[in-house]
């Protein structure tokens, strides 16, 4: 396997970890059962609405950089950032509900997985040419 596989791989499994969430902008009870909270206004709908679509657009640009390397440094800053500030706030945070543990998991899953393939894109890019084999 060449390493240029496992570098779109770790990209794939990062953006879709973080494009999943897009499906929330569908209405309260694909957020409500995600999360495992009340959606009780309107006010409170419109905020994770629009924060699936913010997940959409990092997870959109995860998968695209995963297939066009020059994205790639621009994509795993701004996966990073968002999967990072999730779980700092989540420590931060005196969080109770069992669905949100999920959430962290899968982002520390994400920041693995994007951390990995931000090395190898890196050790790829310095690598003579005809060397980057896994």
């Amino acid at each position: 396997m060449t390493l240029q596989r496992v570098i779109t791989g770790l990209f794939l499994v990062a953006g879709l970890i973080n494009f999943v969430p897009l499906a929330g902008v569908m209405g309260n009870t694909l957020l409500e059962s995600a999360y495992g909270i009340d959606v009780a206004s309107a006010d409170l709908s419109l905020l994770l609405r629009h924060r699936a679509v913010l997940f959409g657009i990092v997870g959109g640009l995860l998968l695209v950089s995963a297939f066009k390397p020059s994205l790639r440094v621009t994509a795993g800053v701004c996966g990073m950032i968002s999967m990072v500030s999730f779980v700092l706030l989540y420590f931060l945070t005196d969080v109770a509900n069992p669905e949100l543990a999920g959430v962290l998991r899968a982002d520390l899953v994400g920041i693995a997985a994007l951390a990995l393939g931000i090395v190898l894109s890196a050790k790829e890019r310095a690598a003579p040419i005809g060397t980057a084999q896994l």
